[in-house]
């Protein structure tokens, strides 16, 4: 029977494989040793769920191999920015060391080379007092360093980029073998009242595809004219602006992390990794006939308290169920070791949507009596 390997790495963070049922035709390897360089060359169907595994990945992969340029690719922002043709997207490389003597005109983002979970990535314009923010960087690099290794979450390399303006949406698909997009989920990610959350709240909805979806699928037949890559997963970042989607950013080898790639299969029951294994897209139409088109799926990280010490504090988790309409699925993880204390599947409205994208986890931890 044919699978569709997930590669997980010592550094992965928690999140996919724990919202995700168990099935014959998913093995999981490490991304390390011999296994992994064996299927990556029998071109098995071969999803990664964390950044950490990225480097393992290119480095089994051979050099003429048009997956390893598309990494390479997208893991080089300026080569990335070449790519899609958007030049005029500044892009400087930062060292930790030279935050605080940053001068900016225009708002922009800084953020770490390598990053995760939005840790130390910061909004930034001619007003920003960059000593200051150099000081906060350290802080939040520290505390969550000790989670994440280099590989993850770059400590001393920085870039500062072009902010852009507009929604944000992200998109998980795949090319099948015949190189053909197929899109397995569209989520819309409203930003959050506390930037500490900033990944708190992704959501799909019908419209949402109904906005994206033809965009999405035109940029990635065309961005497939240009990489020829095929049984290639993805999740990618976009802004929307008017009616053009401007790429952002795109993870390769995998569907959006922490678990929000599975988001679909406990909504809709589509399970994008089933439908990577058979090369082809979910009927769409078909999966929002039914659904309410006021319908909001939610995918909701309950993060740690970003003031108060989790040495010292517990969550209250009860007390954050009853902020949610209806929860499909939760999976609860050691807050003590992972930068969140758990994440839920929900069905909401818009209303309490847009209520608990004001959330500050502050208000849902306790001191430990």
């Amino acid at each position: 029977m044919s699978k569709v390997y997930l590669v997980k790495s010592k550094q992965s963070e928690s999140g996919t494989i724990e919202t995700l049922p168990k099935f014959e035709w998913i093995q999981i390897i490490e991304d390390t040793g011999p296994e992994l360089k064996s299927i990556l060359e029998r071109n098995e169907k071969v999803a990664i769920i964390s950044e950490s595994s990225i480097a393992n990945v290119l480095s089994s992969l051979e050099q003429s191999n048009p997956k390893r340029r598309a990494i390479e690719l997208f893991k080089d922002k300026f080569l990335f920015r070449k790519l899609i043709k958007d030049e005029e997207f500044k892009v400087k490389e930062v060292a930790f060391r030279d935050i605080s003597k940053l001068q900016v005109k225009n708002k922009s983002v800084l953020k770490p080379l390598k990053g995760c979970f939005g840790t130390a990535v910061k909004i930034v314009d001619e007003s920003t007092n960059f000593e200051k923010l150099e000081k906060e960087i350290q802080n939040e690099i520290e505390k969550n360093g000790s989670i994440f290794s280099e590989n993850v979450l770059t400590s001393n390399e920085f870039i500062i980029e072009d902010f852009i303006e507009g929604e944000e949406y992200a998109v998980d698909m795949f090319y099948n073998s015949e190189g053909k997009p197929c899109i397995v989920n569209i989520y819309h990610h409203p930003l959050p009242k506390h930037e500490h959350y900033l990944h708190m709240i992704y959501y799909s909805s019908m419209k949402t595809f109904d906005e994206i979806y033809p965009l999405a699928k035109l940029f990635f037949e065309r961005l497939n004219e240009k990489i020829s890559v095929t049984d290639f997963p993805m999740h990618c970042e976009f802004k929307l602006i008017g009616n053009k989607l401007i790429p952002i950013e795109i993870n390769a080898m995998r569907f959006g992390g922490m678990g929000l790639g599975n988001l679909a299969y406990h909504s809709f029951g589509v399970n994008p990794y089933r439908f990577f294994l058979e090369g082809r897209e979910p009927n769409w139409t078909e999966v929002f006939k039914n659904l309410d088109d006021d319908l909001r799926f939610v995918y909701f990280i309950a993060y740690n308290s970003f003031s108060k010490d989790i040495r010292t504090n517990f969550p209250k988790i009860q007390k954050l169920r009853d902020e949610f309409t209806e929860i499909k699925f939760e999976q609860l993880f050691d807050y003590q070791k992972q930068l969140a204390f758990g994440v839920f599947c929900l069905q909401e409205n818009q209303e309490n949507l847009n209520r608990l994208l004001q959330i500050n986890f502050d208000d849902f931890f306790e001191p430990i009596i």
